[in-house]
């Protein structure tokens, strides 16, 4: 269709020029009553007062920062204003809520006047809760550069331009403004701050890790100290603690903030010199802290002289020992289930003197029977049976290698067997026959078959002709015997007869005389066996010890085993009976030796799993949890270390400055006078710490459990800790001149004790002299007269029997020294005190140990206060740790470190393997205030948290709401520490007497700081 044509929605072009027309006249009216002047003022004061919102709300986001920095909220309160804020970020909610309320009071001061036209801008003031969440919920905030810049959002701000009081313009305006202050910053890193002080070591726990890995190698590096005998009292100490946490406080400040409290660093320095544990701040990983230990002054030389590294590296060495002793006393003598020597010797001369032989069918004939017929009754059979040997090449039969073949033989042997039957009907009698024929080859050999030993089958050279070894007899005579049955039975013709008809001849026992010299060559040969077995060890790192994974005596039996073939040393050939005995007596010695140990790992892990029930009986959880945990913290505190102070905001040139307040968290309590937000009449306490030693004297609930498995469960204590706690009684009296009339009554009664169970002992001796020596009753008293007369105190001579010098003194006395009868006598009355210590006659009550051990330790406390307090007062203040350790070293000594302490692993007496103890260490601290500052390219800004309660006028009454407070930073820290040491010794853990050790501040557990607010004591 053409357009012309297309009438479909046209116009007539008349009523197109009305439209026009009417259209031109009203534009022209309303151009004639219109003012541009005023027009442009409207948009100029709109204008204008839109930017001086942008600068009201600019103030005000700096106003709400400052505020909300200087007194930040944490928790809310349950108020109106409080609710608003939630739980999961309750200070941003502040913020927005103060810069809503400021926006608001800023806002009213915008009014920008062009003549008479007035531009003002306004947000609603809150009169109710709804009101105020919605002011609230107009803010919105954000953070560019690290948290440094502000970035604000504040809706529906009304713009209104008004002439004459009525509106002319208006409109809702988003003014968004940034501005350069860390406020989000601070908070934030204080908040991390925090969550590395309260998390745990896997979640990113800065404080955790560098407390347990601190402590841990403090533990370890004073525990292994004092079993090498320096004066260490107390293995892990609240000090400690304190230390390790300040350091873990100042890691965390440099982590989380870029920088540290100088303050802090200069007091925790001091500290580290007052508890002589420089080394500990190199080891948690302080920063500087190489430079700072190294500028401090040389510790008190008693204390401590540890190494930078971390020392849970190290390993305890353990050795088949007395095991090997006490299985060659017992193959010797006959102990136990196992064979004893004389037997095994003996058997090895044995032999049974037999004919061997093996058959083979070679064919098999048979006649069948006739048959009778019908109405025949069976009446009887007979057989009867020849049989004939044909000699043939010989073939000798399959022997052990150590039997002997004195003559051998091979024939064919053809047996007739014709079985004749006899049937009867009526009168008549009938006999029929079948004839069986078998030829059967048969292989003959007269040997001498040696008695199995544990020895390895091995051939004998010679063995049917005198020599070898010691030029004996050997079987010699057996093969004689073996060679006289040959003849006796007729020849190998009739044997091979014999044989094939199931009628073989019986063996014959013969015995192979002992060479000359046999007994003192063996046994000399066994002693020289034993003395290597004695001193084969393994080694296990000390942390495996430490967390019950590593069972030395199982190791120890692995170990051998995996060596007995070359421990026996069996030849490729005996050297004739002799050498084969040598062999046997071998074998079956680390037979026992393996049963021992066997016996030992069983008991080991008994032990190490009592210790850990006790562990975990005391909420320790498993000493291999705790081994993990100290892991896991140690390589979380690398991480961080490599980490250093990555995110801390510097890159936008702003620093933050950590100012805590106190500046060192100490265990002792602070006026509250002094202390922000605490009340004048307190005692404040920033830190409280509490650690409990699980194994030490006085013996205990766990120690019990631990020594049941093999004492049982009694109530005593071994005799060689009933020893050491005497002795240590002993030099107490001894240098404060006896004046404590307690300590000499219990140290009395506690001799009286050990002295009555050195007496099982001594009889054992007496036995033992009388079994093995041909000494008289009266030799043998002026023997152990003579020997144990070197001891002459009941301590000294009951540790002489639980070391193994009463043994050696009295062998020495006995045989002549250097000899195997020395030698052997001396294993013997060691295995004799080590059987008799089991028994519950050479135990001492433990109420008695205990209560001596007590009282030896308050005596000396006061007598090394004494002494401390001399030093005091006659020298400065900087040699009074010269003069007190030279003075404690000249006038006690050691001695009084003679207490042992720590659990035994598988504590069999006089064996054990390792000493482990376990220690329970719980810190919870706070600071009364800590602030941080902003300085550089940013204003001056200060955060600070101190407990105090916020409070906020939002709708003008004149009474301030309570919003909430801004919670004090503080935390909780729990470790476990295992120390493992080698055995013997005075052991490892604490001796002072002091198992549950708690700061002033404790009261039944972390978190409780201000006295005010807690128990009493418990």
């Amino acid at each position: 269709m053409r357009l012309a044509d297309d009438d479909r929605g046209r116009v007539p072009f008349a009523l197109l020029g009305v439209l026009l027309l009417v259209g031109s006249a009203t534009f022209s009216g309303a151009l004639a009553g219109h003012d541009p002047v005023a027009d442009r003022r409207v948009d100029d004061a709109m204008d204008r007062a839109s930017a001086q919102a942008d600068a009201a709300v600019r103030a005000a986001v700096g106003d709400a920062a400052r505020e909300a920095a200087a007194n930040p909220v944490t928790s809310p309160a349950n108020t109106t204003v409080g609710r608003l804020l939630s739980d999961e970020r309750p200070f941003r909610d502040y913020l927005r809520l103060r810069i809503a309320l400021a926006a608001t009071e800023r806002l009213r001061a915008v009014s920008v006047a062009r003549g008479d036209v007035n531009a003002t801008a306004t947000l609603p003031r809150p009169t109710n809760e709804s009101s105020l969440r919605a002011a609230m919920d107009r803010v919105s905030i954000s953070s560019r550069e690290n948290g440094t810049v502000l970035v604000a959002t504040v809706e529906n701000v009304s713009v209104e331009v008004a002439r004459e009081g009525r509106t002319v313009a208006a409109e809702d305006a988003t003014v968004t403004v940034g501005v350069r202050t860390p406020v989000l910053a601070l908070h934030d890193r204080t908040e991390a701050f925090e969550r590395r002080l309260d998390a745990n070591a896997l979640d990113g726990g800065t404080l955790d890790a560098t407390v347990t890995t601190g402590l841990w190698a403090s533990a370890w590096t004073r525990g292994w100290s004092q079993y090498a005998g320096a004066p260490v009292d107390n293995v892990v100490s609240n000090d400690h603690a304190a230390l390790a946490t300040n350091a873990g406080v100042l890691l965390a400040e440099q982590q989380a903030f870029g920088a540290t409290d100088a303050d802090g660093r200069g007091a925790t320095g001091r500290a580290a010199v007052q508890v002589g544990a420089q080394s500990l701040l190199s080891q948690t990983g302080v920063p500087a802290a190489p430079e700072l230990a190294n500028a401090l002054p040389a510790p008190n030389p008693a204390a401590e002289s540890a190494p930078r590294e971390i020392p849970t590296n190290r390993t305890i060495n353990a050795s088949v020992g007395s095991a090997a002793d006490h299985a060659l006393v017992g193959l010797l003598d006959g102990r136990g289930d196992a064979p004893a020597y004389d037997d095994v010797v003996a058997e090895a001369h044995r032999a049974a003197v037999e004919i061997d032989a093996e058959t083979d069918v070679l064919s098999r004939t048979e006649d069948p029977p006739e048959h009778s017929g019908r109405g025949w009754t069976l009446v009887s059979i007979s057989t009867d049976t020849s049989s004939s040997a044909e000699t043939v090449p010989t073939r000798v039969p399959a022997v052990e290698a150590d039997t002997v073949v004195v003559d051998a033989g091979s024939r064919i042997v053809t047996t007739v067997e014709t079985t004749t039957r006899t049937f009867r009907r009526g009168n008549e009698t009938l006999q029929t026959e079948a004839r069986t024929e078998t030829r059967t080859r048969v292989d003959l050999a007269a040997v001498v078959d040696p008695a199995a030993v544990s020895a390895p089958v091995r051939p004998i050279d010679p063995a049917s002709t005198p020599g070898g070894a010691l030029d004996g007899e050997n079987f010699a005579g057996a093969a004689d015997a073996a060679a006289d049955m040959v003849v006796t039975r007729g020849g190998f013709d009739d044997i091979a007869c014999d044989v094939a008809t199931g009628d073989p001849p019986e063996p014959r026992q013969a015995t192979a005389p002992s060479a000359d010299g046999l007994d003192r060559w063996v046994r000399a040969d066994l002693v020289d066996l034993a003395d290597r077995v004695r001193d084969r060890r393994v080694t296990a790192s000390a942390r495996r010890v430490a967390a019950g994974e590593a069972n030395l005596a199982a190791e120890l039996a692995a170990d051998l085993r995996a060596d007995r073939r070359d421990l026996v040393g069996a030849p490729t050939a005996y050297d004739g009976v002799a050498d084969r005995t040598r062999v046997a007596v071998r074998a079956t010695y680390l037979d026992r030796v393996l049963a021992t140990l066997d016996r030992r790992a069983n008991q080991t892990a008994a032990a190490s799993d009592a210790a850990d029930n006790a562990s975990r009986d005391a909420d320790l959880g498993s000493l291999s949890d705790a081994v993990r945990a100290e892991e896991v913290a140690r390589a979380a505190l690398g991480d961080s270390r490599a980490d250093g102070a990555s995110g801390t905001g510097n890159e936008s040139g702003v620093r933050f400055v950590p100012d805590a307040d106190p500046m060192y968290l100490s265990l002792g309590g602070l006026d509250g006078a002094s202390v922000p937000t605490v009340a004048r009449g307190g005692t404040y306490h920033p830190l409280a710490a509490r650690n409990t030693n699980l194994f030490t004297l006085p013996y205990g609930d766990a120690a019990d459990t631990v020594l049941e498995p093999v004492f049982g469960s009694n109530r005593r204590v071994p005799l060689r800790v009933a020893a050491r706690a005497l002795l240590a009684a002993d030099s107490v009296l001894a240098n404060t001149n006896g004046t404590n009339e307690t300590l000499a009554d219990r140290r009395d009664r506690l001799e009286t004790a050990v002295d009555r169970s050195v007496v099982p002992a001594e009889t054992a001796a007496r036995h033992t002299l009388r079994d093995h020596t041909n000494h008289s009753v009266t030799e043998r008293q002026r023997i152990l007269e003579r020997s144990l007369g070197a001891w002459d105190d009941p301590a000294h001579r009951a540790l002489a029997i639980t070391n193994g010098s009463a043994a050696r003194a009295i062998a020495v006395e006995a045989a002549a020294p250097g000899t195997v009868e020395a030698d052997l006598l001396e294993r013997r009355l060691d295995v004799a005190f080590r059987t008799v210590r089991r028994d519950r006659s050479t135990t001492v009550p433990q109420r008695l140990t205990n209560r001596t051990v007590e009282t030896t330790r308050t005596a000396r406390q006061q007598a090394v206060a004494d002494v401390a307090t001399d030093a005091a007062m006659n020298a400065t203040e900087d040699a009074v740790a010269d003069r007190l350790n030279d003075t404690l070293d000249s006038r006690f000594g050691k001695s009084f470190k003679r207490v042992p302490a720590g659990m035994p692993v598988a504590p069999v007496p006089g064996s054990w393997y390792a000493t482990v103890n376990v220690w329970d260490v719980a810190v919870a601290g706070e600071f009364a205030q800590f602030r941080v500052h902003a300085r550089g390219d940013t204003e001056s800004l200060t955060y600070a948290r101190d407990g105090s309660t916020v409070a906020l006028d939002w709708d003008d009454d004149g009474v301030a709401e309570t919003v909430g407070r801004g919670d004090r930073v503080s935390f909780d820290v729990d470790t476990t520490i295992v120390v493992a040491v080698p055995p013997s010794g005075v052991g490892v853990g604490d001796i002072d007497g002091d198992a549950d050790e708690r700061s002033e501040g404790w009261q039944g557990g972390p978190g409780c700081t201000v006295a005010a607010d807690c128990p009493p004591d418990e």
